[in-house]
């Protein structure tokens, strides 16, 4: 795929099975195969997407509830209620 120079690199969960170790390497390898190109990627692994991403669009049930940069979609209400659960009184 890169020997002909593509202009977008779209990537499904590429980090899937990786070791931390595996998937750090490879995040630094796609940081550095984007540069000049978008990287569209779906992944799970929000380490990988905050560092990766400057814009990230959340998904819960095939609908996007989300739509942002990585500071705004730590901080939404929305996506933490749909990945981390609500606080529950005590």
């Amino acid at each position: 795929t890169l020997a002909s120079d593509p202009k977008v690199l779209l990537l499904d969960e590429p980090m899937a099975g990786m070791s931390r170790e595996e998937t750090d390497y490879t995040a630094e390898l796609l940081r550095e195969l984007s540069v000049g190109r978008t990287l569209m990627i779906v992944e799970h692994d929000m380490d990988v997407v905050f560092s990766l991403c400057d814009r990230i669009s959340v998904l819960v049930y095939g609908q996007v509830i989300a739509t942002g940069t990585p500071e705004a979609i730590r901080n939404n209400k929305q996506v933490q209620e749909a990945y981390l659960g609500t606080e529950v009184a005590a």
